[in-house]
């Protein structure tokens, strides 16, 4: 695997934002919409010494009726985590 480029202030912008479009994405095929009534996206960037780390945190409050459990965020969460390392891969290393 390749290095991954000196990022900017700008790059780290660009792939928090773009991370919170993937969760989206991800969280929305796995989960029925109609059943989340709010999702709240906490992204946590940390770039030292060339080095990146990406926290998530989910907060999902669902319908009082629904069947929603952990396992389906969390592998949701997964899947977003699978499709980010490639996004990273593609636009960030050298």
């Amino acid at each position: 695997m390749s290095k991954l480029k000196v990022l900017s202030q700008d790059d780290l912008a660009t792939i928090s934002d773009d991370f919170g479009e993937i969760l989206e994405s991800e969280i929305s095929k796995a989960l029925p919409a109609k059943e989340i009534e709010d999702l709240d996206l906490d992204i946590i960037l940390s770039y030292e010494d060339k080095q990146l780390d990406v926290d998530v945190d989910v907060g999902v409050s669902f319908d009082e009726l629904s069947e929603i459990n952990q396992d389906q965020i969390a592998k949701a969460i997964d899947e977003a985590y699978v499709r980010f390392d490639s996004y990273i891969d593609e636009n960030f290393r050298v």
